[in-house]
């Protein structure tokens, strides 16, 4: 991938599970990807999902994207 370059349809791949949902990721993401999701479609999403604010779990792991000075910000 070049760098700015966005995901692809086949990349994300959504689950359901207990009556929750979740979004993988699949394929290499530097950090300007993952943060653009954040910018522009974690809220959104979370906010279309019909899913009470407090039943919301945000996970994320000690990749360095996602602990970088940038993603936190």
């Amino acid at each position: 991938k070049k760098k700015g370059e966005g995901l692809i349809s086949r990349e994300v791949k959504g689950t359901v599970k207990f009556g929750g949902g979740s979004l993988m990721v699949e394929g290499r993401m530097d950090v300007e990807q993952y943060v653009a999701i954040l910018q522009e479609g974690l809220l959104q999403s979370m906010e279309e999902s019909g899913i009470p604010e407090d039943d919301i779990i945000f996970q994320q792991d000690n990749d360095p994207k996602h602990t970088s000075r940038r993603a936190q910000k």
